[in-house]
């Protein structure tokens, strides 16, 4: 288990504060916070590149020197895969793998780029330079070369940046693999939410340089206790009914014949699988999710799926 117990960072302005935070293998950690929120620079600290100013780094329960007492900075077990790649441009894909496990016997590398190329989806690309290669495709090689020497925590700094919906859908297969077949703690960074919440086991806001309780995607999407943090998971809905406000998400209704909530459809619009019917209610615009348009919907009962 991957530890990390009372980190403090600051600059010119404290970043992390008290910060604590645990993973084992086979769990994939979703961290979630605004830009500028510190994410990045917590995942700096857990690879060993960068020094907090106080705390500890714990790897089954055995404490890891921090970056300035490195010669090298950067632990050999935990790998990170930054927004930037890092990747040799002039070589091609199978030979950015091999380059970072020159030290492997010659049989056990060449076994280990061909699994990688699989895992990863690459093999039509194997030969292919990696300045040629497609976002999505260099997002893949540099995970590739990150995880090649089998480490036991991969660290992804929002590996879903500037990746279009087919590729974010094909990057997340790949992920879920990787949890799977090579039994690895992963830590997914995103500011967006809604890119990570089915991936992840567990989930926790980094917020004012804090970070939140680990919740199951589920608790934390329908616990709607702080308005700013629930809608940067998705839609909420705010409602006024007998002097009493309510928050709810667009699926946590039910229709009423009568004696429920009076609403007015206006719109409703397809998303694939379902309809995001826009409604008003007490002069407020609310959404809510069904597998048809609402436009016989004259009243509604709130039915939450978790307890506020």
């Amino acid at each position: 288990m991957l530890r990390i117990k009372n980190i403090h960072l600051t600059y010119d302005r404290p970043i992390l504060r008290n910060v604590n935070l645990s993973v084992k293998r086979g769990e994939l950690l979703g961290l979630v916070g605004k830009s500028g929120a510190g994410k990045s620079s917590l995942l700096k600290i857990m690879a060993g590149i960068l020094a907090p100013n106080e705390g500890s780094l714990t790897w089954n329960g055995q404490e890891m020197p921090i970056s300035s007492e490195l010669l090298i900075p950067g632990y050999k077990n935990i790998s990170i895969v930054n927004q930037d790649f890092k990747l040799d441009n002039y070589h091609t894909t199978e030979e950015n793998i091999r380059e970072s496990i020159l030290g492997y016997p010659f049989a056990k590398r060449e076994k280990r780029i061909k699994e990688l190329i699989k895992l990863l989806q690459l093999q039509h690309v194997a030969q292919t330079k990696a300045a040629l290669l497609s976002g999505g495709e260099k997002q893949r090689l540099a995970i590739a070369r990150a995880i090649a020497h089998a480490p036991d925590v991969l660290l992804l700094d929002e590996p879903f940046g500037h990746l279009d919906t087919v590729l974010k859908q094909r990057l997340a297969e790949v992920i879920m693999k990787l949890k799977f077949q090579e039994n690895l703690a992963i830590i997914l960074v995103s500011h967006d939410p809604q890119d990570i919440l089915g991936l992840c086991d567990n989930v926790t806001f980094l917020r004012k340089g804090k970070l939140s309780k680990n919740r199951k995607p589920q608790e934390i999407y329908y616990q709607l206790k702080n308005k700013e943090i629930a809608k940067l998971f998705g839609p909420v809905n705010e409602i006024i009914v007998e002097n009493n406000t309510h928050f709810f998400r667009p699926d946590e209704f039910e229709t009423a014949e009568k004696d429920g909530i009076p609403v007015n459809f206006q719109y409703a619009m397809f998303s694939g699988g379902f309809y995001q019917s826009y409604m008003l209610c007490e002069q407020k615009m609310i959404v809510l999710y069904a597998n048809y348009p609402l436009n016989e919907v004259r009243f509604i009962r709130i039915r939450r799926k978790f307890a506020i």
